[in-house]
């Protein structure tokens, strides 16, 4: 494998997260930043940190790899999806219809408000966002905590069923491809109907990251073949791309793209930032603001905002929340069921009457220091680069099927790491990164078993 391949991932992730530093200090908004030399020493030291882990791991691997160049006996791996196909799509089924009763406060997991919302969610879904903001979204729901543990179990198969479409494609039947593509609808459609922007988005590069995979794996016959082979995701993916765009604008804006570009409306500015006293360079004397600028400022905001929160939190005392200050989920759980309530301990918390722990995000960086502190965040990334090196060369030099699921999560992690904690902030997402995690080191330890079988005969 080409050095220019196994390092491709590590440059993209770096590339992306440099982009967004430079449009935190040199974009269009002006982010009154807090301790900035400790800031950028941390952020430093956390890339660092980052390449380090994953180049120490990709050179043990490759020259593993090498002393190991092929396997006395076959993988089953490729099987997987394809031999528990309808197993894997009625678990994503199920958990797609809980998750969207939950997200969208439906009083049935049947709503007989669907096609409204639906329409509401598609023409006005500004209207929609506001609605759910508010406390009469909340009226007449009720929780279900048991159906709800179910996806403890069952998230994965919802994150496995997309990466595996794309990577199985060209193996499935037309019956398979078409129950597999409506049951992927099932969460554009909770997106639509409350709003969320994240969910479309999570399409656009879970599609982008599989499709990368293919053409990087051993087993590519080239990009030209891969891509005729997955041209449906190809025009899926401009589709999705155009479409989030659209709903993320028209939610932040108050206005579609439509009425601001052709209609002339006057797109809403971004008020809650500017209740904080953060300023925006169109407002400068003599600047001029346009639709694009517009759209720069949003999309600045919506990458970079965590950013900011940290810098706040970098003047708070450490306090250990025992592992379950990263995961806004677990805080409400072990608060909830165990009485163990370590939100106090929080950085998000203790900053919140400067940057609301409700309101604005907190960088990946910040949550996890709620559990180690900013100086164990350096640990944490020396280990999240060595586990990603060891994902991504698993996947495409060895085609290990978990670890193909897994690559999705994590480009969902890095996309977000500037903004909040979005893996592990939900309990599907990070029951699947872990469920997944622990069947990908049981198939590796079963691949170490089966090469030492293989010697012995």
């Amino acid at each position: 494998m080409s050095t220019a391949k196994i390092y491709a991932p590590l440059l993209l992730v770096e590339a992306y997260l440099l982009f967004g530093l430079w449009l935190f200090f040199f974009g269009p908004i002006y982010w009154p930043l807090e301790n900035q030399a400790e800031f950028l020493g941390f952020i430093f030291l956390y890339h660092v940190f980052f390449i380090t882990g994953y180049m120490l791991q990709s050179s043990f691997f490759t020259k593993k790899q090498g002393l190991e160049p092929t396997l006395k006996y076959t993988s089953t791996d490729d099987n997987i999806f394809l031999r528990h196909f309808w197993l894997i799509l009625f678990l994503a089924f199920a958990t797609n219809i809980i998750l969207h009763r939950n997200t969208t406060l439906s009083n049935s997991y049947i709503p007989d408000n669907f096609f409204s919302n639906l329409y509401r969610g598609l023409v006005l879904p500004w209207e929609a966002r506001a609605f759910y903001a508010s406390e009469a979204s909340t009226i007449g729901f009720v929780r279900n905590p048991y159906i709800t543990a179910i996806t403890l179990f069952t998230g994965p198969f919802k994150y496995m069923l997309l990466p595996g479409l794309v990577f199985y494609w060209h193996a499935l039947s037309n019956t398979q491809k078409i129950a597999g593509m409506l049951v992927l609808t099932i969460p554009l459609l909770t997106g639509v109907i409350a709003s969320l922007s994240v969910i479309n988005f999570s399409y656009v590069f879970i599609i982008t990251t599989c499709l990368g995979v293919l053409v990087a794996s051993n087993k590519s016959q080239g990009v030209i073949s891969t891509i005729k082979q997955r041209k449906f995701f190809l025009a899926f993916l401009a589709f999705m791309l155009l479409f989030s765009f659209w709903q993320f604008y028209s939610v932040k804006s108050a206005h579609s793209p439509y009425q601001v570009i052709i209609e002339n409306s006057k797109p809403q500015s971004i008020n809650y930032l500017k209740q904080k006293g953060i300023a925006f360079k169109s407002e400068d004397p003599g600047a001029e603001k346009s639709n694009i600028i517009d759209i720069y400022e949003k999309l600045t905001s919506y990458m970079v905002q965590g950013y900011y929160g940290m810098s706040i939190s970098l003047d708070e005392d450490f306090q250990s929340s025992y592992g379950i200050g990263h995961s806004v989920f677990l805080q409400k759980t072990f608060a909830q069921h165990l009485g163990i309530d370590v939100r106090d301990k929080t950085f998000p918390h203790k900053i919140t009457e400067k940057w609301d722990e409700f309101v604005y995000w907190h960088s990946f960086y910040t949550y996890i220091a709620n559990d180690v502190g900013f100086w164990g965040v350096a640990v944490i990334m020396l280990i999240l680069g060595a586990y990603f090196s060891y994902v991504y060369l698993s996947a495409v030099l060895q085609d290990n099927f978990y670890a193909k699921m897994l690559l999705p999560l994590f480009g969902i992690l890095f996309l977000y790491i500037p903004a909040n904690n979005q893996i592990f902030g939900f309990l599907e997402s990070m029951s699947s990164f872990w469920i997944l995690t622990l069947l990908f080191i049981l198939s590796k330890k079963a691949r170490v078993s089966g090469y030492a079988e293989g010697k012995n005969t």
